[in-house]
């Protein structure tokens, strides 16, 4: 299977994320900036609730199958980035049953912009953010944000219940169409989440997001992104601080 012709623009450049100490979140810097990591702060506004879990799903390891998650969504995410670069990787077989499908559903795109495209961004009198996502890809002449998702199987998506995915898209979206317009051939117009979950007949699920809804959600994200800072802006400037002084 082929994947896309690889063309990418030029990445901005943004440093590792780190977690400050007693920090509920994390940090990219960018040009002597830093900036809150867009899913510490999704966290804060939808924080994952164990014990509603473990009610739902009492028989199960919940700590085994935290581990085995984490490990296959790294998994699958560097494999999709060799391929979609054409690099020469293994993935291990276990992992095929996801990464095969998304490689089947993204290998229709026309081009493959970015992958892992950094972002690094400041909302005049609100706050800065930053972040990373999987891909960019043209399709049929449309900029489309892509983000790849895994599920243990057995487990399916209802598009309600992705709110918190939707808002990190909105927020890369909006950076995106701003840092690279001189790059891109249009702006973002719809954003993707690419759930995959190996069943037969639909491996993956597709959630987009388009049009006058995407609009709606970048707003939310703003709004959101006010909240935050409202509680946590004092924090990000004394991390600013401590940064300028270690520098």
């Amino acid at each position: 299977m082929q994947p896309p012709v690889f063309e990418p623009i030029t990445p901005k450049q943004v440093s590792e994320r780190w977690f400050p100490k007693g920090r509920s979140f994390g940090l990219y810097e960018s040009g002597g900036r830093v900036a809150p990591n867009v899913t510490s702060i999704l966290g804060w506004k939808f924080p994952f609730d164990k014990s509603r879990w473990k009610k739902s799903e009492p028989d199960i390891d919940h700590d085994a199958v935290t581990r085995e998650s984490a490990q296959r969504g790294t998994a699958v995410h560097f494999a999709m980035e060799k391929w979609l670069q054409s690099h020469d990787h293994t993935p291990v077989e276990e992992h095929l049953q996801w990464i095969n499908p998304l490689q089947s559903l993204v290998s229709r795109a026309t081009k493959t912009l970015a992958v892992e495209i950094p972002l690094h961004y400041s909302i005049t009198g609100v706050g800065e953010y930053a972040g990373s996502c999987d891909g960019l890809m043209l399709v049929k002449g449309d900029v489309v944000l892509v983000d790849y998702k895994t599920k243990r199987p057995g487990k399916f998506v209802s598009p309600k219940y992705c709110e918190q995915q939707r808002l990190q898209l909105a927020a890369y979206s909006l950076a995106i169409n701003d840092l690279y317009q001189d790059q891109l051939p249009a702006p973002i117009t719809r954003t993707s989440l690419l759930f995959a979950h190996p069943e037969e007949g639909k491996p993956v699920t597709v959630v987009s997001t388009q049009g006058n809804l995407l609009l709606e959600y970048q707003q939310k994200w703003l709004d959101l992104l006010g909240e935050w800072y409202e509680v946590h802006g004092e924090e990000v400037a004394d991390e600013q601080t401590a940064f300028d002084l270690a520098n």
